[in-house]
């Protein structure tokens, strides 16, 4: 075909305002599709640090039973994984910033052969692009970053958390119990220990982590002062 042709048909394109308006949906649409999947693959990759005082995912606080109970089940999602790709090499998990040497990580190793065990690595002896939550090999005494297992490990961690928040709201609903006296045992960072003075069992009082307690009444709140759960919500309980 004729190259002037081709140039005069391109142009004459160009200047179409449908085509052009065409054109620049299409882009929008691409930018945005690419925008919102690259941060439904953050937040389903992403790495969760269980290790924190005040620990909140999703926007939800963790107490301290579920956040037990969701390392326990890293630690296992971990062993499996590791275990079923054993012919991959030895593999670790960086799990944390080194807080007794500066710019190194601390990995946990997840061995089928030589058990578990936890070593310090600092940055300079890791690959490139290495940090919190990759898992790593080692192949001849070298480290290799697992960009498949980094990502498939952090699905199913994530998943399960978000079963475990599930679990959690579900656990701590059932013990916000209509008409029950709670005695406050002890506070901090936003929670709050109450003992069911009503839910006495094994000459123990059952206590429970607090973590949507009314902000004006937890500010004012001390050890030993009473609380009634009513019509769905915390109130003062006078002493008789």
């Amino acid at each position: 075909m004729n190259l002037d042709l081709v140039n005069g048909i391109f142009n004459n394109l160009k200047e179409n305002k449908f085509v052009q308006s065409f054109i620049n949906e299409l882009s929008d649409y691409i930018t945005n599709n690419i925008e919102n999947t690259s941060k439904a693959f953050d937040i389903d990759n992403k790495w969760n640090n269980l290790l924190l005082d005040d620990l909140t995912l999703y926007d939800e606080k963790i107490i301290k039973k579920f956040r037990d109970e969701m390392l326990i089940q890293r630690s296992n999602i971990l062993q499996n994984y590791a275990q079923n790709t054993i012919e991959s090499g030895d593999m670790f998990y960086i799990y944390d910033k080194a807080t007794n040497k500066a710019n190194a990580y601390n990995l946990c190793t997840f061995s089928p052969n030589k058990g578990n065990k936890i070593v310090t690595k600092t940055i300079q002896e890791l690959p490139i692009g290495s940090n919190l939550g990759s898992v790593l090999r080692k192949q001849e005494e070298k480290f290799i970053l697992d960009e498949e297992a980094t990502k498939n490990v952090a699905n199913e961690i994530n998943n399960m958390i978000k079963e475990k928040i599930e679990e959690q709201n579900k656990y701590l609903n059932s013990k916000r119990i209509e008409g029950h006296i709670y005695e406050v045992g002890e506070k901090y960072l936003g929670r709050i220990w109450l003992y069911d003075l009503n839910n006495i069992s094994g000459g123990g009082i059952e206590g429970i982590e607090e973590i949507k307690f009314p902000k004006d009444l937890y500010e004012t709140a001390k050890q030993g002062d009473l609380f009634e759960y009513k019509n769905g919500e915390y109130c003062i309980k006078e002493r008789d």
